[in-house]
């Protein structure tokens, strides 16, 4: 009967996806901007405008992508979630079923 599940859920992986956007989510929040570092190098002021156009963008971008990765997140441990407390719902209720069948 296990064997006709029409739904099968690797939670592993599920974990693991998890764990990866987390590990995402720090590496972007941890990019430091470096701009003012790299300033120097630059050389002329047309280069540096257009250098600070792209950081100006790319924090942008970064922010919005920061925001997907922790909503995919939440998510993803929102499914974790609920399919551990199905399980465990589950299994619960099959102890119960087994010793009412013994009576």
């Amino acid at each position: 009967m296990a064997n006709d599940s029409d739904l099968k859920v690797n939670v592993d992986l599920l974990v693991d996806s998890e764990s990866r956007l987390k590990s995402l989510k720090k590496e972007f929040t941890n990019l430091g901007n470096h701009t003012d570092d790299m300033r120097p190098y630059w050389g002329s002021s047309e280069i540096t405008d257009a250098m600070d156009k792209f950081v100006d963008n790319w924090d942008d971008y970064r922010a919005k992508m920061l925001e997907s990765i922790d909503t995919v997140g939440k998510l993803v441990k929102s499914t974790i979630d609920s399919f551990e407390g199905l399980d465990a719902d589950l299994a619960k209720g099959l102890r119960e079923g087994g010793k009412d069948m013994k009576k």
